[in-house]
């Protein structure tokens, strides 16, 4: 589990580095092509939030797997949990009848 959080706190990171890094591009750029400065800012205000939103949907399904995990293994030790009841039951089952022969003899 804590491999996915780590996962998803770089995938973090390099969101934000990414985000940032284009911002400061297309900024600069605006000084370089100060005519289309307002071209670029627009784009910029569309291209951010898409960069976020994508690298949110990729963390939520880094997330969404590991919830997959963890159920399958809660399951699964459930599963284990149940069996290991089970052969209690019938080996507490062969020690009483034992224990009535043993009386009955």
């Amino acid at each position: 589990m804590l491999n996915y959080i780590d996962r998803k706190f770089k995938l973090d990171v390099q969101i934000t580095f990414i985000a940032t890094f284009i911002s400061i591009v297309f900024i600069t750029s605006t000084f370089i092509w100060e005519e289309q400065a307002l071209h670029i800012l627009s784009i910029l205000v569309v291209l951010l939030p898409v960069i976020y939103v994508i690298g949110n949907l990729i963390i939520r399904g880094i997330l969404d797997r590991e919830m997959k995990d963890l159920r399958q293994s809660y399951d699964d030790g459930l599963l284990d949990v149940n069996d290991g009841i089970e052969e209690m039951k019938l080996e507490i089952e062969r020690l009483r009848l034992e224990n009535n022969n043993l009386r009955n003899s």
